[in-house]
């Protein structure tokens, strides 16, 4: 790789940036379950309520739950993972929760030299979610992950299941809960070229390096990826997305951005009349959103819930290449 190539990669070019990050939004095959999921057993609150939309917030993660039938986490793949932080003195807890519902989990494990210990579970309709202890974990053994120089294979197809039971009528329900959003794990096609999308493109800035995982923060949001095949948001789906805050004047330039980088965009549009959004795929097929929630000074196109008839065609977002800047 030439110096051009690589320095193109590890600098953020001096151009708006997202300026946080939102929310995430994910299929639901079973809206009444994934509400009872996030607000009955992680305790969360239910933010917004539709037919075939809801929104709920679990401590600072907000989750949009889009009618969608498939989509989810593919059964034996470990990307994509959204992470909620959750305490050490929780963390067995928050398990046991889980499980008086009837939702399959594993031992906790983590990776040698690394405090961290980690458990994955899904929600009903399949999408998987990650515990993520900072530090200070000792309730019991970590196992150590075989990509991480243990000998623990999870299995992550046991992980899936069909509905949420009742818990038991006699049993005393563990009160802890999960804390706020940590991370997401996405798959890529290739995350050498995922990092230079996130950092030449977007402005992002790479925060961890490892021989099958990098991570760049952008807004504030830490974006880990995994060398995959697939998992990726289909072609044709609107679900699983990933919403960054951008500021009304930066909207505009960021779009112009990606198409200097033959990166297809959505038209501007508004969900309200006051809003303002486009959607993108970065390079392996994952949607983005860009959302400002007022104060873009142009003329959006009124989306159906504004009282227009623009939908985005996310199809139409999918390439093969863009102008790559490492090669």
């Amino acid at each position: 790789m030439s110096i051009q190539a690589s320095q193109a990669e590890a600098t953020p070019l001096s151009r708006p940036t997202p300026s946080g990050f939102s929310h995430i939004s994910i299929p639901s095959r079973d809206l009444a379950q994934s509400k009872r999921f996030f607000v009955e057993v992680l305790g969360g609150e239910l933010k917004m309520d539709r037919p075939d939309l809801a929104q709920v917030q679990v401590d600072t993660f907000k989750i949009l739950l889009g009618a969608q039938a498939g989509g989810t986490t593919p059964p034996s793949s470990e990307y994509p993972h959204y992470a909620f932080t959750v305490l050490a003195d929780d963390f067995m807890g928050v398990k046991g929760r889980l499980e008086a519902y009837g939702v399959p989990t594993h031992e906790p494990w983590g990776r040698k030299g690394r405090p961290n210990a980690l458990m994955y579970f899904r929600d009903p309709s399949g999408n998987q979610f990650e515990m993520y202890c900072p530090g200070g974990f000792t309730a019991v053994p970590l196992r150590y992950g075989a990509r991480a120089g243990g000998d623990y294979v999870i299995d992550f197809a046991a992980l899936c299941y069909d509905r949420l039971k009742p818990p038991a009528a006699n049993a005393e329900l563990p009160r802890n809960l999960p804390g706020g959003f940590n991370h997401m794990t996405l798959p890529v096609r290739n995350m050498v070229e995922g990092k230079r999308f996130w950092v030449a493109v977007m402005g992002g800035k790479p925060v961890l390096e490892l021989p099958d995982h990098i991570t760049v923060e952008l807004g504030g949001c830490p974006v880990g990826m995994a060398d995959n095949r697939g998992g990726w948001t289909e072609p044709e789906n609107e679900y699983p997305h990933y919403t960054f805050f951008v500021n009304p004047e930066d909207l505009l330039p960021l779009k112009e951005s990606l198409a200097a980088y033959a990166v297809p965009t959505s038209e501007i549009w508004t969900r309200n009349g006051a809003d303002a959004a486009l959607y993108f795929r970065d390079p392996s097929g994952n949607l983005w959103e860009l959302y400002c929630e007022d104060g873009f000074k142009g003329a959006p196109r009124r989306g159906l819930s504004a009282g227009g008839d623009y939908a985005p065609d996310v199809r139409a977002l999918n390439y093969k290449t863009w102008k790559d800047p490492g090669k």
